[in-house]
């Protein structure tokens, strides 16, 4: 490993550069004019009504508020009870569950859409123009969702954009294509996920068929949504449901995976398909392999915040990840491939805010990672600054090796949103890019940066 790293280390800021039109990367700026009129469809940042209609009876009151906010909360309707009983019984409980509160996992008393923005990789999703960016793994193809709750798909075919809109497609939080096929997305919302299917030869800019909807009980919102290597299987998160769902979505079917302490917020398969991580709304995180290989847990605590994001190495054997509290990369060596067996933690790099020669804010509490296909330049992107760090990345065998290569900012007072990697980016011969990254600005420009 390289010696220690800070924000300081960092050359000046990269120049202003970007691929010309002969490339045939498309020119993507979201305007206004561009989203879907309100009138049309609901309010993109309203949340779930947490209210209780005071004229339903008790026993409903008392289990609405424990399905929305958790035992504790119900346990004070409770206390209202004209029943003196009741209300001394449940005062004594609550009493009690707020002593030991420390072993009592109580849902937390955030409402959904709050919570989804507070564990969303999008920085200000709930107001951010672009929700969402992801890149097709095998073509060219990339997905765009913004906030009017539609996904525009951009091609190298610049005159056919098609749309993606549905009723049921309410705060979308996370896009993922399906491998080896040429136009299904599964997208995860306030309703659970829709999986579309879009023609790649298609002319029109509607799809024929509708999406195919997929829910189960309390998961939703789905915050986060990954297939698997072979696409056979997809595997969700919901911030109010404790268990992981696999589903084989040919069959419309699925089964719950793992059940943990608190509600997941993420979860991907790793890029070979061994492994897998998940993390919570609190400070476990876990590492699990993957069928058909011998299913084992680890699980993990951060010593402050959660999860944040993270970004493996393509051969699995390390991984990055950031927390919401700590300004801090961290990173953890594998030891066992196929055992989800990982080295304990440490501190990589500090992210601590700094201040650049020309009087430029950067670092801080990190938003997103995107490390790159060929593991060579990794992208950090921040909750309050408006630059984007890369770092050049080495990795031989176990060993990893680290620096500083440019800081990258948007125009005026714009700020990166969300960040990805081009999946499927071929080196040109007459190109020195070995890898091109994709911003979502706060503007709703979209810009395709070569390193």
């Amino acid at each position: 490993m390289s010696r220690a790293l800070n924000l300081s280390n960092f050359p000046p800021s990269a120049e202003v550069i970007g691929f010309s039109a002969r490339d045939n990367y498309p020119n993507i700026v979201i305007t206004r004019e561009m989203l879907h009129p309100p009138g049309h469809s609901r309010r993109s940042e309203s949340t779930r009504d947490v209210m209780v209609p005071v004229t339903e009876s008790l026993p409903k009151r008392i289990l609405a508020i424990f399905m929305e906010l958790g035992l504790l909360e119900a346990l004070g309707e409770a206390t209202q009870s004209e029943s003196r009983t009741v209300a001394r019984a449940a005062t004594y409980l609550q009493m009690i569950g707020r002593r030991f509160k420390q072993y009592w996992q109580s849902y937390p008393c955030e409402q959904s859409m709050d919570l989804v923005a507070k564990h969303s990789q999008t920085r200000n999703w709930q107001k951010s123009t672009i929700r969402c960016l992801c890149w097709h793994p095998q073509c060219f193809k990339l997905a765009v969702a913004t906030i009017d709750d539609t996904v525009r798909i951009y091609t190298r075919n610049q005159g056919v954009i098609p749309i993606l809109r549905s009723s049921l497609q309410k705060a979308v939080t996370c896009l993922a294509w399906r491998p080896f096929t040429g136009g299904e997305l599964a997208i995860g919302c306030q309703s659970g996920v829709l999986i579309w299917s879009v023609d790649p030869t298609s002319q029109i800019t509607r799809p024929l068929s509708q999406a195919v909807h997929l829910q189960h009980g309390r998961h939703q919102p789905v915050t986060a949504v990954s297939w698997s290597v072979n696409g056979e299987l997809l595997v969700t998160a919901s911030i109010n449901d404790t268990h992981l769902l696999v589903w084989n979505v040919d069959q419309q079917r699925c089964v719950p995976m793992h059940r943990v302490k608190l509600p997941c917020a993420l979860v991907s398969y790793a890029p070979l398909g061994y492994n897998m991580i998940a993390s919570t709304i609190g400070k476990d995180f876990y590492l699990c392999t993957v069928p058909p290989e011998r299913v084992t847990r680890v699980g993990w605590t951060t010593a402050n915040g959660s999860l944040q994001s993270f970004a493996w190495s393509r051969d699995e054997k390390h991984l990055l990840f950031v927390t919401t509290e700590d300004m801090k990369l961290f990173y953890m060596r594998l030891s066992g491939l196929k055992s989800a067996s990982y080295e304990l933690a440490f501190p990589l790099v500090d992210l601590d805010q700094k201040v650049t020669d020309g009087g430029l804010a950067i670092g801080g509490k990190a938003q997103t990672l995107a490390w790159c296909p060929r593991d060579r330049f990794l992208a950090i992107s921040f909750k309050n600054t408006a630059s984007i760090a890369i770092f050049f990345t080495n990795l031989a065998g176990l060993q990893i090796n680290i620096d500083p290569y440019c800081l990258i900012f948007g125009v005026g007072v714009e700020y990166p949103s969300c960040i990805c990697y081009q999946e499927n980016y071929q080196q040109e011969y007459d190109s020195d890019a070995q890898s091109v990254l994709t911003i979502g600005w706060s503007s709703g420009r979209v810009e395709f940066y070569p390193l």
